[in-house]
């Protein structure tokens, strides 16, 4: 998977490299919607970032890159949280995750983790926080007590878009994620490692 962004001093290159199984799920949104997700994450990159006359080189064995691709007719007023990131735990193993509470909960969820690109299911998650202040700890849990994970926010990136019939306020956090991960008696413990949280309220 390629990828190509230009934008007067700004240049992304990158290179999504095929690791382990992707999670692929559809779901259903009331009488006649419905919503597709496919998501890799923890996954390597490699490529340049250029930004204002600076070049950074971005090496696969450092990398974890995150991969959505969704489609759908959701609910004319949707809410979700959505979490995401990667790195590798104490023990040198390549993660990632993906954790959403809001959309792809009928029947399905999109709730998931890698280790080394094999991918484990987990359980509906809670995400705990405060919204009024997006950039004190939040807390994800998983039922099932796979993922249990505690978001450190370091900055954000928002929007508040109103456009007659459609609204989106849309803010995504950036920061570092420590816990752990189980699938019954092997436990990944995170430390310090890269994501994002996100607040999306939406009107299509």
């Amino acid at each position: 998977l390629d990828g190509e962004f230009c934008k007067s001093d700004k240049t992304v290159s990158l290179f999504f490299h095929k690791y382990g199984e992707p999670l692929v799920c559809l779901s259903r949104v009331g009488l006649k919607g419905f919503n597709y997700t496919h998501k890799e994450a923890g996954i390597p990159v490699r490529g340049t970032i250029q930004h204002k006359g600076v070049s950074w080189d971005i090496q696969e064995e450092h990398s974890f890159g995150v991969r959505d691709y969704t489609v759908g007719y959701l609910a004319r007023q949707s809410f979700w949280n959505w979490a995401s990131g990667g790195g590798t735990d104490k023990e040198g193993n390549r993660i990632g995750f993906n954790c959403v509470q809001g959309v792809n909960e009928t029947g399905y969820t999109e709730n998931v983790f890698w280790v080394n690109g094999r991918l484990v299911k987990t359980d509906v998650v809670d995400f705990r926080y405060n919204d009024l202040d997006l950039l004190k700890p939040w807390h994800i849990e998983s039922n099932d007590g796979r993922v249990r994970l505690r978001f450190l926010p370091e900055g954000t990136r928002s929007a508040n878009i109103h456009a007659g019939l459609i609204v989106s306020n849309f803010h995504q956090p950036f920061g570092r994620f420590e816990g752990t991960l189980q699938d019954g008696d092997l436990v990944w413990k995170l430390h310090n490692v890269s994501g994002f949280t996100e607040e999306h309220y939406a009107k299509w």
